[in-house]
């Protein structure tokens, strides 16, 4: 997490605090379960651990709200985010699009396919897309 590399769970909670603003560890947890429908299970330990690691490197302020601790990204932290993300985005952007379009294609021919939990995936992305689409132009 130090130096050059840094770790997929530290991004995706700076990504949610920037997006949030603020929050406590706990509500972090419950987001990051949420996003990744629960594949993804990091114990409270470890994110509480990796909060505290990052305030003490300054990309994370940690203040005592009404009685549990809240946080919130500082501008080191988002200087951190913006020169660490773009790399995996851009290779998971990649991969993801290739095996859209291949599931894609096989739902041609059976519209069916798409169904449940990913069509709903797939409706927040475009919704994502949508509301950022002039900066993609």
């Amino acid at each position: 997490m130090h130096g050059g590399r840094c770790s997929l769970l530290e991004l995706l909670i700076l990504a949610m605090l920037i997006k949030e603003g603020s929050a406590h560890g706990y509500a972090l947890y419950k987001q990051i379960l949420e996003v990744t429908r629960m594949c993804w299970n990091p114990s409270i330990g470890t994110i509480y651990r990796l909060l505290n690691d990052m305030a003490g490197r300054g990309l994370v302020a940690k203040d005592l709200g009404d009685r549990r601790h809240r946080y919130s990204i500082t501008s080191k932290g988002v200087e951190y985010f913006t020169s660490r993300a773009q790399t995996p985005l851009t290779s998971k952007a990649g991969v993801l699009a290739a095996m859209l379009e291949a599931y894609f294609k096989i739902a041609e021919g059976e519209p069916g396919l798409i169904a449940g939990p990913l069509k709903e995936r797939l409706k927040t992305l475009r919704g994502v897309l949508h509301k950022y689409r002039r900066l993609l132009e």
